[in-house]
């Protein structure tokens, strides 16, 4: 491999030193020589020449054995030879492998004196990721997505499709812990190290991998790395056809489950059998492609929507007995509702969807999910918490799952402790997805928990959240006003509020949160913001975010009279279209509100909204008690 580039120069790194014209590695210590085979060699000068790089494994392969083909198997043993020579445990890791990516050199690399410059390389020390501890939990792993090395780029869906179904296959092997795809995904494009992702998802074992398609062949090169170490314990590489993907993946499942065992100890499992999701290779081609759509998101909303659609329609074309197909059919029309692309009517058809695709399938856990969202949007709370918990037992990793039930049950119910704790335990499951992350934000936000929330707010920001997103900026301003800052809140709930709206009445804004803070200015604020909710966008009035800020607003400020108007016009909304937005419901519960829960008018407002029934069956509100059916407090 070498080129004669720097053939004098003498590297070092750690306790080591690389001569690379003499081609021999060095012990500083004591000066002894170690071994190294010569493509290991090979591998390590290209590594120590590009210190802190993000090398690729394609590079690397072209690097090492550069005009022969080989298998990324010859790579991964290579690493793995490297990993014993050079590293010490936990206390030093040179060699840091980014999933799906590649392989990162991290080691600071100096010259020894006197020694020529081999060209350009960096000269700034790059730190080694700082050591974790060992996962808890012996019998786990977490299945990361699979890199695509496609030649068509519009099959790079594959590799995800692979990862998945894996997902769902070894979930079911008994004793094995197997977060789900929502938690291994998030770390997908991501420069983490493997250790680190073991620590957050409390695994010992990850598996990473690659698919390479060229016509109707694919070839899944799978690496079971040890989480504590990062060595590769097991790899294997199939070449099949599409259409005998399925076989594929029970294959690559148990041959994964037998590594577990021999690597782990134990027990030897029983062989996994899982009926394939459709019998129709090109129903389930066209189902991964309409996934990888809908989760990218790319495109405009509405060319987003339309195809992602149209891909499923086709899907369904050939298997019409695909329950997945219709259940993500259910979840992409959802969607749409939630952008705004469709109106109320497309829950409907959403909702018929996944109620097929439960007939056809009723363990499928995300689609009994989905269906307590949608029965959540109609105020069917009991339904909908049968639905939730219903997919919390089929598949209890989910971290979604628990996220919805608090957004769209406890929530609104008004158990704020326990939707509290089920978003927290949403985020422990998937601690690096930034939905569920700033959900826990919010949930800490209801329930005056606000330096939680700001620290939650900050790692979904982290982890790609907008700073000015909606519902950050009012978590903020709930912060600030609390503590009594007053005018950073209005500056905060500026950033939430539609600009049309900013634009005709930040004033008003201002002048209510100065109100808060000084009773005396309350009848101007509130006469302000009166005129503001005459003359503004009734649409963009009667929507969310602004008719929940606008009735807890009237509220704070003694104002019940306006309140329950606008708690009146939501309600008319939802008899009129079936459709509830029931994210407008928890703040509802908020301690500030607690004279307008007191007022005699908010038992209506609950029995119209159906809470008193789910009451009845469920249990009372968080401080609150039923007596003769009617909810008081003490």
């Amino acid at each position: 491999m070498d080129d004669g580039r720097g053939a004098g120069v003498i590297y070092e790194f750690a306790g080591f030193r690389l001569a690379a014209g003499q081609r021999r590695l060095i012990s500083r210590a004591d000066g002894r020589p170690i071994e190294l085979t010569p493509k290991a060699f090979d591998a390590l000068l290209y590594l120590v020449r590009h210190p802190g790089e993000l090398l690729d494994k394609s590079t690397l392969l072209q690097a090492i054995w550069p005009n022969v083909v080989v298998e990324e198997n010859s790579l991964n043993q290579v690493i793995s030879v490297l990993r014993r020579t050079l590293d010490s445990g936990d206390e030093r890791r040179l060699i840091v492998t980014v999933p799906g990516r590649g392989y990162q050199f991290v080691a600071t690399v100096t010259q020894a004196a006197g020694a020529r410059t081999p060209g350009p390389a960096p000269d700034m020390p790059v730190p080694a990721p700082a050591p974790t501890g060992t996962s808890s939990n012996r019998a786990s792993i977490a299945v990361l997505p699979f890199a695509s090395f496609s030649s068509d780029p519009e099959k790079d869906y594959f590799g995800d499709g692979i990862a998945e179904e894996l997902i769902h296959l070894l979930a079911r092997v008994p004793g094995l812990k197997v977060p789900a795809r929502t938690s291994s995904f998030a770390y997908k494009g991501r420069n983490v190290d493997v250790r680190q992702i073991a620590r957050d998802l409390g695994v010992s074992m990850l598996l990473e991998g690659s698919v390479r398609s060229a016509g109707e062949r694919i070839r899944v090169t799978a690496q079971l790395v040890e989480a504590d170490t990062g060595f590769h314990v097991w790899s294997q590489t199939y070449d099949r056809q599409f259409a005998d993907v399925f076989q594929l993946q029970d294959e690559l499942a148990g041959a994964i489950v037998e590594a577990l065992r021999i690597n782990l100890g134990g027990e030897r499992m029983a062989p996994l059998r899982q009926e394939p999701p459709t019998k129709d290779v090109e129903a389930y081609r066209l189902y991964l492609q309409s996934r990888a759509i809908w989760l990218g998101g790319a495109g405009t909303r509405a060319d987003w929507g339309k195809a992602a659609v149209a891909l499923l329609e086709r899907s369904l074309e050939h298997d019409r007995s695909f329950a997945r197909a219709y259940a993500m059919l259910g979840a992409i029309r959802n969607y749409q509702f939630s952008l705004g692309v469709q109106g109320p009517e497309i829950l409907f058809e959403a909702q018929r969807s996944v109620e097929h695709a439960l007939a056809l399938d009723p363990d499928l856990a995300d689609a009994h999910a989905l269906l307590g969202a949608l029965r959540g949007t109609r105020a069917q709370w009991v339904a909908a918490e049968s639905s939730f918990l219903r997919a919390i037992a089929l598949d209890p990793a989910e971290a979604a799952t628990r996220s919805s039930y608090a957004l769209f049950v406890l929530g609104p119910v008004g158990k704020m402790q326990q939707a509290f704790e089920q978003s927290s335990e949403g985020f422990r499951l998937a601690p690096a997805t930034a939905g569920t992350t700033i959900n826990l934000a919010g949930f800490c936000s209801l329930t005056g928990r606000d330096a939680d929330a700001e620290r939650y707010a900050g790692i979904a920001v982290d982890l790609g959240f907008g700073v000015q997103q909606v519902p950050l900026p009012i978590m903020r301003s709930q912060a600030a006003r609390a503590a009594g800052r007053y005018a950073e809140a209005a500056d905060h709930m500026l950033h939430a509020i539609p600009a049309a709206i900013r634009e005709q009445g930040g004033d008003v804004v201002r002048l209510v949160f100065a109100a808060l803070g000084d009773p005396r200015q309350t009848p101007k604020a509130v006469t302000a913001l009166r005129a503001l909710n005459r003359s503004s966008d009734s649409a963009l009035m009667e929507a969310w975010p602004m008719i929940m800020l606008s009735l807890n607003w009237y509220a704070m400020l003694g104002a019940l009279d306006d309140a329950f108007q606008i708690a009146d016009r939501m309600l008319a909304v939802f008899e009129r279209t079936g459709i509830l937005n029931a994210v407008n419901l928890p703040p509802l519960w908020l301690p500030e509100l607690g004279a307008f829960r007191l007022d005699p008018r908010f038992g209506e407002l609950t029995r119209r909204l159906g809470l008193i029934d789910y009451w009845k069956q469920q249990g009372p509100p968080d401080q609150g008690a039923l007596q003769d059916g009617q909810l008081v407090f003490g």
